[in-house]
């Protein structure tokens, strides 16, 4: 099996998207904002309603990533879902935690001397465990962090699409094997 090839396009579409997203939290988020807005109000009132709109570029790039590497050409290429699904949990919790602890660190050490909405509260065990898990929105815990979110929902839109992928391949093959491969095809055009 080769490894999948990069696209000098879709990198460069990222990393114009990743810039774009900084720029926005930059001049939305903190205290800076406050104080910048003055002096740039355009071009921050701009950063603030479009620059946001590369969070649907990398949805729409992970998607279209997600499906060429569980269903090259269109054909689902998936076994037992769980360890593409813990793959790319490890892969995205390192940094994700790593960001967090820094994050958590940083703000203890600024709330005694900056009371701002941007410096989070201390969390409590049950947000770290949702954060840890991914699942802080679903359970309605604040995140730590702007931007936090994107991760979890990342991560939770992978595990849909694998589940559904697998899925699909689990109901393709149990229609072949009780009605055989040209039955099931007519059936499901997508046992192959």
């Amino acid at each position: 099996m080769t490894a999948p090839t990069r696209s000098a396009l879709i990198d460069c579409t990222k990393g114009l998207a990743c810039a774009a997203i900084v720029w926005h939290h930059l001049a939305f988020y903190g205290p800076m904002s406050e104080v910048a807005h003055p002096a740039m109000p355009d071009v921050l009132d701009w950063l603030y309603e479009y620059a946001r709109m590369a969070v649907q570029i990398f949805l729409v790039l992970g998607g279209y990533l997600a499906a060429a590497s569980l269903a090259p050409a269109g054909h689902v290429k998936l076994g037992t879902p769980w360890p593409k699904i813990g793959k790319r949990f490890v892969r995205l919790l390192v940094p994700y935690a790593v960001a967090l602890m820094v994050t958590i660190v940083v703000s203890a050490t600024v709330r005694p001397w900056f009371d701002h909405e941007s410096v989070s509260a201390d969390p409590d065990l049950w947000s770290l465990l949702a954060h840890a898990l991914l699942l802080q929105n679903i359970v309605g815990e604040e995140s730590l962090s702007a931007g936090v979110w994107y991760v979890s929902i990342d991560f939770q839109l992978f595990v849909l699409t694998t589940l559904l992928l697998a899925g699909v391949r689990w109901v393709a093959a149990w229609l072949r094997q009780h009605y055989g491969d040209q039955q099931a095809q007519r059936l499901w055009p997508w046992a192959v």
